[in-house]
């Protein structure tokens, strides 16, 4: 474990990049208003949308953004597509406006009798299905991308923040004072909420706390992230199963604000422009510095092989890669490449057809590419590195179908 904590700090003094090369650049977003939330159909058309009605579009992939007029003046809090044209804002006072030119043009639809604050809006895509959340408790769903919604909860005295659809059947919702009702599964029904008392536990204590955002894979993976009422900072907590109220809890130096993933990579964002990353599907996080002040960053998007995160007096970042976040280079490819770090074996889940796979290791020049012997276990390639010097390396697995690239770090044991 000591010879695992020296060479960590040793990469980190000589600046070797123990996660993937890129960077988050400051992009013009032509407002000083804050941004809120940011939506993406894909890797060119994109949505931002915040205070005093603001909302602003991008057709290039965010190199231009342009302003929408509109005749609201409430804060934007959410924005989500409901398909390749219709995207949903929702904000202060009940407002909830549709677009169904991606994002140029907007009039505004009403809900009745919802008058309150909404403050995240959620769609899976391929049924249709979608959730509103905001105060009061409120939870206000569709099944028809966004033809007709209906109040299925609401009249309480907590608020929900964030929101997040899983897939067809589920989706997930968190808010205010964990103690209470921060998360809720719903069922294929609409009508029935799980609620789930959740405590995020840290030093093994635990504490109540304001769940902002959450991000789940599958019913039953996900991260919630929020600020502990006490002792203060942030806070990132992994599934700990839905009748277990306590997760086991990262403590972060910061509010949390915003969380996503595509595939293994993850990037949570919160107060005090505060970033951090993850290569490894969340078990590690590397602190990012921005240089931007300390504006609140309110709210991220992956998207192909770029993000977006928004945050306070206008502030967009764009994620430059000079490799891949996208771990599934090969269509229909559900790929998954642990432990990392590594000491004897590297495991990487690829699905199994006749042909071979090639298996390299590079250092993290480029040069010294070596190929790796591997073997076919259990649903998974394992490649054996043992004894392979300790170090920074990058990992390509393909075939003529394409292939999957990842940086990999080598500890001793």
């Amino acid at each position: 474990m000591k010879t695992r904590v020296l060479l960590f700090f040793l990469l980190l003094n000589l600046g070797l990049p123990l996660f993937p090369q890129h960077f988050w650049q400051l992009s013009e977003s032509g407002t000083i208003k804050n941004l809120n939330n940011v939506g993406f159909i894909s890797t060119e058309t994109g949505i931002a949308v915040g205070d005093a009605g603001t909302i602003i579009y991008t057709s290039n992939g965010g190199v231009d953004w342009l302003p929408v007029a509109l005749g609201v003046s409430s804060d934007l809090r959410g924005v989500a597509f409901a398909s390749n044209e219709r995207v949903f804002a929702v904000g202060e006072m009940g407002t909830v406006l549709i677009s169904e030119n991606h994002g140029q043009s907007w009039q505004q639809i009403f809900i009745p009798n919802v008058e309150y604050d909404l403050l995240d809006i959620s769609f899976d895509l391929a049924s249709g299905r979608g959730v509103i959340t905001g105060q009061t408790n409120a939870i206000i769903v569709t099944s028809d991308f966004g033809e007709t919604w209906t109040v299925v909860n609401d009249g309480y005295m907590s608020t929900f923040y964030g929101a997040s659809m899983v897939n067809a059947n589920m989706g997930i919702v968190v808010g205010w004072n964990s103690v209470f009702q921060p998360l809720l599964g719903y069922t294929l029904e609409w009508q029935t909420w799980d609620y789930q008392n959740f405590y995020p536990t840290w030093g093994g204590v635990m504490y109540e706390g304001l769940a902002r955002a959450c991000k789940f894979t599958d019913e039953n993976h996900g991260f919630v992230v929020g600020t502990y009422f006490v002792p203060g900072g942030g806070f990132l907590a992994p599934f700990g199963g839905w009748s277990n109220n306590a997760w086991d809890a990262t403590d972060f130096p910061q509010p949390l604000t915003c969380i996503d993933f595509k595939n293994s990579f993850g990037v949570i964002a919160g107060d005090n422009a505060y970033l951090a990353e993850s290569q490894d599907g969340g078990l590690s996080w590397e602190t990012i510095s921005l240089n931007i002040g300390s504006s609140q960053l309110n709210d991220i998007k992956l998207i192909g092989n770029t993000g977006f995160i928004v945050g306070g007096g206008g502030i967009i970042l764009k994620l430059i890669s000079t490799v891949s976040v996208d771990e599934t280079e090969i269509d229909g490819w559900k790929i998954n490449c642990f432990p990392n770090p590594a000491t004897n074996e590297i495991h990487v889940s690829v699905p199994f057809t006749d042909q071979a796979f090639t298996v390299s290791l590079s250092d993290i020049s480029g040069s010294g590419k070596m190929e790796v012997p591997y073997k076919k276990e259990n649903g998974l390639l394992t490649i054996r590195v043992a004894d392979f010097p300790r170090g920074i390396y990058t990992l390509v697995v393909g075939n003529s179908e394409g292939r999957f690239c990842r940086k990999v770090v080598l500890m001793e044991k």
